[in-house]
């Protein structure tokens, strides 16, 4: 029996509900059977991503779903901004500088947030940029960005605003089409609960009307075929049958407690987090913390990588070191998808308490 306790910012714990519909017998995806199922999670997906337009379903992790947004939605040389904080909004700029589009990166050191007048400023001096790049809860800093504020600055403009909502999505809030966001990406396995090995695209009016006028290359990834099968509850190719049906369970047991209590969830148990690292005499790393997890930044003289060792070896608890200019400075402590409950959050604090204790850290000596 597994019985370690993941908090790390992906993948996360999958309920057992999941798990056992996911291993149900293997049935035919070209079935009306399958399209059922389809059908159900397609209309699912959009409660979640809260919008009345198509959220698509690739059989990729999240990067796949990245990469499929700019290859159908941009052209060769297109002016794109690229606002990035750490590694996953670098990704997407990487990604689109990977298709030859024209990318102006606008960056923030780590553990900063973009602010409004931030984009603003960007945006004006950039008229002509056909799309901004932003991530919703960038987890290699635990920064959460103003996606509400920044999507009022280009909802009525012709440049599309495209969010990575991988980690953040169902635990940060995020309207789409309340907000005004054009295309929105996820992935299968913060969280939404589920094992990795799913990503969703949700594209709104302004971003189909870009569809036609994209000439990137793409085949697997295509957008308008997609979207021809999905009208039809199909799918252009072999969908991940069994993982299909894990996501058909966990939207529903999303739905069944509501998305905004979801929303609230995480918010109390990343509060309490923050509380009880805090009164160890501790720093928050993140200046503008998302829900989705704690960065804990770290004494110089402890390195992360021997706290982490402890909870892993001694309690069988898994956080996260940080990534590139943050490794062995911080612990990502996340509270997710099923592994936000305050049970999890317990285990996760005494675990990471005693591994700190045995690293050489007196709370008392750091105030």
């Amino acid at each position: 029996m597994n019985d370690f306790l993941l908090l790390t910012p992906g993948p996360t714990t999958v309920p057992d509900r999941v798990l056992q519909k996911s291993s149900l017998p293997l049935i035919h995806h070209r079935t009306k059977d399958y399209q059922a199922i389809l059908e159900r999670v397609n209309a699912n997906l959009q409660k979640v991503f809260l919008t009345r337009h198509p959220v698509m379903t690739f059989a990729s992790s999240g990067t796949g779903a990245m990469e499929a947004s700019i290859t159908n939605c941009l052209s060769r040389g297109d002016l794109v901004l690229s606002f990035s904080a750490g590694k996953w909004g670098e990704r997407y700029r990487d990604i689109a500088r990977a298709f030859g589009l024209d990318v102006k990166s606008f960056e923030k050191p780590y553990g900063e947030a973009f602010s409004p007048e931030d984009v603003e400023r960007a945006l004006k001096a950039n008229p002509k940029a056909k799309a901004a790049l932003i991530t919703l809860c960038e987890t290699s800093t635990a920064v959460v960005h103003p996606v509400e504020k920044i999507a009022r600055l280009t909802r009525d403009t012709e440049t599309l605003l495209m969010v990575d909502a991988i980690s953040g999505l169902m635990c940060d809030p995020l309207k789409m089409d309340e907000w005004g966001i054009d295309v929105v990406v996820c992935g299968s396995q913060k969280g939404l609960m589920l094992p990795p090995g799913l990503s969703f695209v949700a594209l709104n009016e302004k971003a189909q009307g870009a569809l036609p006028k994209a000439d990137l290359p793409k085949y697997y990834f295509n957008f308008t075929e997609t979207l021809k099968s999905q009208k039809k509850n199909d799918t252009p190719f072999t969908p991940a049958v069994n993982l299909v049906r894990g996501l058909d369970e966990a939207l529903g047991m999303l739905l069944e407690e509501g998305v905004e209590k979801v929303w609230a969830r995480h918010a109390t148990i990343a509060q309490t987090v923050r509380e009880a690292v805090r009164g160890l005499g501790l720093t928050i790393f993140s200046k503008a913390p998302s829900h989705a997890l704690t960065a804990i930044a770290l004494p110089k003289e402890i390195p992360s990588k021997e706290v982490i060792k402890v909870m892993r070896d001694t309690h069988r608890v898994i956080m996260a070191d940080g990534q590139g200019e943050l490794q062995g400075k911080i612990v990502r402590f996340a509270h997710m998808g099923a592994s936000c409950t305050p049970e999890s959050a317990k285990r996760g604090l005494t675990a990471f308490q005693d591994a700190m204790e045995k690293a050489g850290y007196r709370p008392a000596l750091s105030r």
